[in-house]
């Protein structure tokens, strides 16, 4: 006996329902759609169902809501256990199992990833999954995994920008923990946070949102890369042949006239020997050269190597109109390192 703690309603779910009891959550996968509802308490037959693992995501395969499942009682109240980013991690278990896998946890003092914010929650045109990213609020470290359905009712919905907290189912696929929103209205955010302008290389494109590129020398580009499920920038010389270069990464222009205290924030890893990345502010930039816009030189706090991603800071910028943020990657021999940078943001306090 259980009680549904999520369901298929809103689409973020298709042909599954979590469940639990006074021992733990467990995930149940249906053979059709539809019949059970949060706040359903239940009982189900095992005649039949295959108990499995996938993504070591313990789950009850193979139910036939008419022919395994009997329904007690609606209407339930299904509270969520409050848990803290610092916990995530300590929360995983003997062989990799979550101590709270499949349960229903509220999350606080969070916001999205700055990269994430006024982006869609997932791609409901081509009907993509999508994974956005929750981060402390109060700036403390840990981070959350949030996998979204483009089949979702909210797919199409911006992420909100403020801080608060969300509702969510608490899983993981393999050593990384990932979490299912039920519904839109388990986001729990206030108003405003909104940064001027965003980058998270979520969509896979480089480009996207009107951001550029510009090669001053050799034939290196930024391109975008991928390691346990994170999308991110990324830009070396190692896949041609260490070859010399220059090569720009621009943001779109946008106006800090009015901005009070605007600020840069992203994240960045590095690995291998070589010229550090360097970061700009430019003005009237329109095309060509970057070097001659130069308006601002910036010192963000940068990875210190193997990989370790690093936050900037809060890097402080000139006010004024016609602004771009600019990042500029050089090798002047053939030694140069891999720099990956995400989640740029220019905020206005």
């Amino acid at each position: 006996e259980c009680t549904v703690t999520a369901d298929e309603v809103s689409g973020n779910l298709y042909k599954s329902v979590y469940v639990e009891d006074a021992t733990g959550g467990l995930k149940l996968n249906l053979i059709n759609s539809g019949g059970l509802y949060t706040g359903d308490r239940i009982r189900v037959n095992l005649n039949n169902v295959v108990l499995n693992e996938y993504g070591d995501v313990v789950q009850l395969d193979s139910i036939d809501v008419q022919k395994h499942v009997y329904k007690l009682s609606s209407g339930n109240i299904v509270t969520p256990k409050k848990i803290t980013f610092s916990e995530i991690n300590a929360l995983m278990g003997f062989g990799g199992i979550l101590k709270y896998q499949s349960r229903l946890v509220l999350l606080d003092s969070v916001e999205f990833a700055a990269g994430d914010k006024m982006e869609t929650y997932a791609d409901a045109v081509n009907k993509t999954t999508k994974e956005i990213t929750l981060v402390n609020s109060n700036g403390g470290s840990g981070t959350a995994i949030v996998r979204n359905s483009g089949y979702s009712n909210f797919a199409s919905s911006t992420v909100p920008c403020g801080k608060g907290y969300v509702v969510v189912v608490l899983g993981q696929f393999g050593s990384t923990p990932q979490f299912t929103l039920r519904d839109i209205n388990d986001v729990k955010l206030s108003s405003g946070g909104c940064p001027l302008i965003a980058k998270s290389f979520n969509n896979g494109s480089v480009t996207s949102g009107g951001w550029s590129t510009y090669k001053v020398s050799g034939n290196i580009n930024w391109t975008v890369a991928s390691y346990n499920g994170q999308l991110y920038g990324n830009i070396t010389n190692y896949v041609s042949g260490n070859q010399a270069c220059e090569t720009w990464l621009i943001s779109p222009e946008f106006d800090m006239s009015t901005a009070p205290s605007p600020y840069l924030t992203f994240q960045s890893a590095y690995n291998y020997s070589g010229p550090a990345l360097q970061v700009y502010v430019l003005s009237n930039y329109t095309s060509g050269d970057p070097n001659a816009a130069i308006s601002q030189t910036l010192s963000p706090t940068l990875s210190g190597g193997s990989w370790n991603w690093v936050q900037s800071g809060n890097v402080s910028l000139t006010t004024g109109p016609n602004k771009r943020i600019a990042f500029k990657y050089t090798v002047t021999g053939t030694s140069g390192s891999t720099w990956e940078i995400d989640d740029i943001a220019v905020f206005a306090q």
